[in-house]
């Protein structure tokens, strides 16, 4: 009977293992449940990150491939009434954007680029980050530039996660409608806790990271790791002791019992260890060294094994992690695919609730003070459209990269500028930077090669052909002058 009751289950679904009879863990969590583990989980991350180097790395590993070190790439694209853009004033956004993004933290301290590294850090290693907007002239807000609009990033702690009010729809800070929408949030004004804003949401940006539907709070992105970071951390406590023991020995000295030694042997005072020296041994001693025969051959490969499944779970590149670079081409290639589809996902998070909200926030926010002009013939829905390039893949060997970059689009695959995106470059930008630099190098009669129009490889490739050619014709002209 017990036989048939294991065919007819599987067995994993079990309470405990038939086999081992060991107890199968199961998650208690429910729907709409609020995750009062998430703090815990927050503070234990942040610890991580100030006392662990390799959570440490793990965080700018992101940051530096989810944002980058000048932020997430804005290049505006308003369009004309014929659906084109309009150049003019997609040029006259940009002057304006690379003027506002130096100050645009409310604070005046933190460049866009600044504040959000620290806001994805701040993401991924809390599991979530606020942003209050600012915006419209008031006597108590001195705006860092000239537009009127300003963002103020806070961490998680702001928000009060033991605030809940079922009657009133407030869940950890967090005022939400029957439909689950975003009402209100609760932030705290003083430094005890006990006082609080409630700010609309329109006002307030809540980027945080989920692994389920309907988490009011996120979690950190080291959930799953944190156990495994903690081994591997005690286990290089554990190599490190073992090293320094085993670079440390003690000399004795063995006497024989059959021998006497006079007391009155004098070894010439202290005996001192280091390189040449020597001390005399009396008459039936003999002298030898304590030392560690502690073998670490599989240290390392077990250490490295643990490394890369910890970076697994939290989705990062081992390689770039531990600066560890082995394989072929190929295998990093792989990796860096593998790693880069994670990160993409993250990227477009972010894009779509942090850096996209606020471009066109400030945007708006610009024109209405008078900073920019729409032009007339520029379609008023389209002002705020914009392409949000964040960082891409880096090259392992640029030779073999170059070359598909000039074959995909010389086969018309994607265009010169959708290339130079991802490589985090302003097309407009560059065209203009390359223009100027060809016209000053032809103002000052200096031939490159950088300039097609200075490229004359195909002429020198065809000199020969063609000087036969025309030694042919000449032959060929006088054959017939001679016959006539």
């Amino acid at each position: 009977m017990h036989n048939r009751t294991l065919i007819n289950k599987y067995q994993a679904a079990l309470p405990a293992n038939p086999h081992t009879k060991k107890r199968n863990p199961r998650s208690t969590s429910k729907a709409n449940q609020l995750n009062k583990d998430a703090k815990s989980l927050r503070q234990r991350a942040r610890h991580m990150d100030e006392n662990t180097p390799f959570v440490t790395a793990i965080l700018d590993e992101f940051c530096a491939n989810v944002v980058g070190p000048n932020g997430i790439m804005i290049e505006p694209q308003p369009l004309d009434k014929a659906g084109n853009v309009h150049t003019e004033f997609a040029r006259q956004i940009n002057e304006w954007f690379e003027l506002f993004s130096l100050k645009q933290n409310i604070d005046g301290e933190h460049s866009r680029a600044e504040t959000e590294w620290l806001a994805c850090r701040t993401w991924l290693r809390d599991g979530e980050v606020f942003a209050r907007y600012y915006m419209g002239y008031h006597p108590e807000i001195d705006y860092p530039s000239g537009t009127p609009f300003g963002v103020q990033p806070f961490e998680p702690d702001y928000v009060p996660v033991n605030i809940s009010e079922p009657e009133r729809g407030v869940y950890e800070g967090i005022r939400r409608n029957k439909l689950g929408q975003i009402i209100s949030v609760l932030i705290q004004r003083d430094a005890l806790g006990f006082e609080f804003s409630e700010v609309e949401a329109r006002f307030v940006t809540h980027l945080k990271f989920t692994r389920r539907f309907h988490q009011n709070r996120g979690v950190t992105l080291l959930h799953s790791v944190m156990d495994l970071i903690a081994d591997v951390e005690d286990y290089d406590q554990s190599e490190r002791i073992s090293a320094q023991i085993a670079s440390r020995f003690a000399y004795f000295i063995k006497r024989d019992s059959s021998t006497e030694v006079s007391d009155a042997f004098d070894r010439g005072g202290d005996v001192f260890l280091g390189m040449g020296n020597s001390f005399e041994l009396a008459p039936g001693e003999d002298a030898g060294v304590v030392e560690s025969n502690r073998s670490e051959s599989m240290s390392s490969p077990f250490r490295d094994a643990q490394m890369r499944l910890a970076s697994a779970g939290s989705g990062v590149n081992c390689s770039s992690v531990t600066r560890h670079y082995s394989g072929t081409y190929s295998a990093q290639r792989q990796e860096l695919i593998d790693s880069f589809a994670r990160y993409r996902i993250l990227q477009r998070k972010f894009v779509t609730c942090w850096t996209r909200p606020q471009y066109r926030q400030a945007l708006e926010m610009a024109i209405l003070s008078g900073q920019l002009k729409v032009p007339k013939d520029v379609d008023a829905e389209s002002v705020l459209n914009a392409i949000y390039q964040a960082p891409v893949m880096p090259w392992i060997d640029p030779a073999k990269e170059m070359t598909g970059v000039e074959k995909g689009t010389r086969l018309g695959l994607q265009s010169l500028s959708h290339y130079q995106r991802e490589r985090n470059f302003n097309p407009v930008s560059v065209r203009r930077e390359i223009k100027a630099e060809r016209q000053a190098m032809n103002d000052d009669a200096i031939v490159s090669v950088a300039d097609p129009a200075h490229n004359i490889a195909s002429k020198v490739q065809h000199s020969a052909s063609s000087k036969n050619q025309t030694s042919q014709n000449t032959n060929r002209e006088a054959k017939n002058a001679e016959d006539e």
